[in-house]
């Protein structure tokens, strides 16, 4: 397979598009900006890198085909739009819009939201999921740097590389993890299996962090991160800033669910929620700077949970309790801190083990000193 050099002239093409430059390359390939002359327009072009051994190169391609089925079947303003798929002189390539604009990663990372463009951005990408999941595509992997902004604070969902198509015949080992890891649902880190509520936390994290401006869930490396996402050891948003409405809080801590049959059922239920909280943030700022470690309040610190207040137009579920899920945020369940294997976080979760049961052997000799005294003062 061929792969293109951005130094090449500008006369270089790729099937029927003249490529003028690169604009992006990661581990999966190259991203050019190109032009349709017969239609006049401004194109994406993504390839495969041909550097890649022979059976690395076939996982991707494999994923490169999947994505351009999944974009194939998808035509929603709140998802780019794909042209074509082809095959050029042995190079793979997709024809997607080209698009002008920001991605959500470097709007939080320049603050340059306010809670109601990212309440607003944030119900776009609902709509998108919600149209996508209705057509059987799970996109698996949304995070900032999978969202764009363009004019008109106009989102677009994009990257559907590891999307899940139903009836696909892309298949994955049991177990393997696809995905972002800081982004990831606990079904997803676990190796469960997923369906389109997996987005619906994905997008839940990227609500947080556009609207508190720091990731709910950290940690030094991908172990760390992964055993916080199963646990659950984050503050509401509103802890960060104190401009996050309660509704918002509600809204984050339902998304975040570990419980996939607790969170919401589907991203048109969350859209409809976001979009009733609009009126409430005319006049918000934006989110305040990513704050340094321990900024958060820790563990056992609730924030503006104290009375459960109704929210009008939100769907809540029987099983969704507002006032739980908050308090989940912040102090985990029992549950929640087995769902994640012990060769995750090896080293602390043993130290962790060996303390727990320190004290539960001191408050046994505690209980048995207790008693002999008591016989002994009976006697």
């Amino acid at each position: 397979m061929t792969d293109l050099d951005s130094t090449q002239p500008s006369s270089e093409r790729i099937g029927r598009y003249r490529v003028i430059t690169e604009i992006g390359r990661g581990a999966m390939g190259i991203v050019y900006k190109g032009e349709d002359e017969a239609l006049g327009r401004s194109v994406a072009i993504k390839t495969i890198l041909a550097s890649m051994d022979t059976t690395e190169q076939a996982g991707y391609l494999a994923r490169f085909k999947q994505e351009a089925k999944a974009l194939g079947g998808l035509n929603h303003p709140s998802i780019i739009t794909v042209f074509e798929f082809g095959d050029e002189r042995g190079v793979a390539y997709l024809a997607m819009e080209y698009l002008e604009g920001h991605e959500v990663r470097d709007l939080i990372a320049q603050r340059k939201l306010d809670l109601a463009s990212a309440v607003d951005i944030a119900a776009q990408v609902c709509d998108g999921l919600a149209f996508a999941h209705g057509r059987g595509v799970v996109h698996r992997d949304i995070k900032p740097g999978n969202v764009m902004v363009i004019e008109g604070n106009r989102a677009k969902i994009m990257d559907f590389g590891i999307a899940r198509v139903r009836s696909s015949d892309l298949k994955t080992q049991t177990g393997l993890m696809l995905g972002s890891p800081r982004y990831m649902s606990p079904e997803q880190v676990l190796g469960r299996p997923v369906d389109h509520r997996s987005d619906i936390f994905s997008l839940g994290l990227v609500l947080y962090e556009m609207i508190a401006g720091v990731a709910p869930f950290g940690g030094n490396d991908i172990h760390q991160i992964m055993y916080q996402i199963c646990n659950g050891q984050a503050a509401p948003p509103s802890a960060a800033n104190p401009a996050v409405t309660r509704s918002l809080d509600i809204i984050v801590a339902r998304a975040l669910e570990k419980d996939a049959a607790a969170r919401y059922q589907d991203a048109a239920a969350m859209a409809a929620d976001l979009r009733a909280c609009l009126p409430e943030l005319a006049g918000a700022g934006v989110a305040p700077a990513v704050a340094a470690p321990g900024a958060l309040p820790g563990e056992g610190t609730i924030v503006a949970a104290t009375v459960v207040m109704p929210i009008a137009g939100m769907h809540v579920l029987a099983r969704f309790d507002p006032e739980a899920a908050l308090k989940r945020l912040s102090e985990p369940r029992g549950e929640d801190r087995r769902l994640m294997s012990p060769s995750m976080e090896p080293l602390p979760l043993i130290q962790r083990w060996l303390a727990d049961g320190a004290l539960m052997a001191a408050f046994a000799v505690i209980a048995v000193a207790v008693a002999a005294a008591a016989y002994v003062a009976t006697s």
